[in-house]
């Protein structure tokens, strides 16, 4: 079983806060009103606390650790999201950084378990605010740009 000591500070930092970012990028990736990126990201947080109940010991202390960063105000500034390609870039170059590092120090069952967590999160997020209606009618549940970075993210864990 993976825990906590498998890893540097700086790993499981990385590790912890990962989750927060993947919310961040999968809001970001459709542009939206406030009050909707509002809903997205408090999805994100419900669907990250999730994790303590994944029936997974180490994404539940990963999850238990992720649910501070929510509560810290410089978790998403340290990502750059004014041009949103660029801020979703530099998300992705963390999984595949942390993916390196679930592949190098976790137990497989582990690491997938991750890996499946952060899909999770980024599903709900992507689902939780329609986008393009008007008046509350039409509309999409889940965009293109949003099914993209999604697309994108599983990409990384196959490598």
């Amino acid at each position: 079983m993976t825990t906590r000591s498998d890893f540097s500070n700086d790993e499981w930092a990385a590790l912890v806060y990962l989750p927060r970012w993947v919310v961040a990028a999968a809001s970001a990736s459709q542009l939206d009103r406030p009050n909707r990126t509002k809903v997205e990201v408090e999805a994100g947080l419900i669907a990250s606390a999730q994790g303590r109940d994944s029936g997974n010991a180490f994404v539940a202390e990963v999850g238990a650790d992720t649910l501070r960063v929510f509560d810290d105000p410089g978790a998403v500034s340290a990502i750059e999201f004014a041009d949103t390609e660029s801020g979703i870039q530099t998300v992705l170059a963390q999984v595949e950084v942390v993916n390196r590092v679930l592949a190098e120090r976790a137990a497989i069952p582990d690491a997938m378990a991750y890996r499946r967590w952060l899909l999770a999160i980024t599903d709900v997020v992507i689902a939780a605010a329609r986008s393009n209606d008007f008046l509350g009618f039409g509309g999409q549940l889940i965009t293109e740009s949003e099914q993209r970075f999604r697309d994108r993210l599983a990409l990384v864990f196959q490598r």
